[in-house]
């Protein structure tokens, strides 16, 4: 998704620094990042990392992580957690079936066009998926566990549905999971 002002793409090395600045303005502390673990990533899939890029830099982020159904399963449940993961990372080399994390979407709340950048990263999420397709990778499933209001409002005007809750940082938190197929019906173009 493409305006003259911003446009999505895939993130490289150099947006690192950018991305985290947006994730520690917008997550709570407890689910921070650090550059090292962003690096390791990329390093393994460089193709998992979206960035909406304006002019005054990174203003919005979606990342979708390939697992097996096994890692999700357990990434869902909270038995693996998101620090284990660029251990069970899969790569794109070679067509396979994986199920999808969506370890993050940020849209920069405090910028003024942040309602035209949630809408872009969103009709991005279909793109991306067509994409893999494309190169053979059958994505079975997405999931994705919300943090937020905000994050549970827009998973399921996506497509997705409320399933199991899970224990992290002594809090309860949703799932959330869909098909590709409830997200290319519920993302409409426009």
């Amino acid at each position: 998704m493409e305006s003259s002002l911003y446009k999505v793409r895939k993130a490289v090395s150099s947006d690192i620094n950018g991305m985290l600045a947006l994730n520690y303005a917008i997550y709570p502390e407890e689910w921070h990042v650090d550059k090292g673990y962003v690096e390791r990533n990329m390093q393994i899939n460089d193709e998992v990392y979206n960035v909406l890029q304006a002019s005054g830099g990174i203003k919005g982020i979606f990342s979708l992580f390939p697992l097996t159904r096994d890692d999700y399963e357990s990434m869902l449940c909270g038995t693996l957690e998101e620090e284990e993961l660029p251990r069970h990372l899969l790569p794109y080399d070679a067509p396979r079936h994986v199920c999808l994390y969506l370890i993050s979407f940020i849209v920069d709340i405090h910028d003024p066009l942040r309602k035209a950048y949630a809408k872009a990263l969103i009709q991005a999420i279909p793109d991306e998926l067509r994409r893999l397709e494309s190169e053979g990778i059958i994505v079975d499933e997405i999931g994705a566990i919300a943090i937020t209001d905000d994050g549970r409002r827009v998973l399921k005007r996506i497509g997705f549905t409320a399933a199991e809750k899970v224990d992290f940082f002594g809090q309860k938190f949703q799932v959330y999971r869909a098909r590709p197929e409830d997200l290319y019906q519920a993302i409409k173009l426009g």
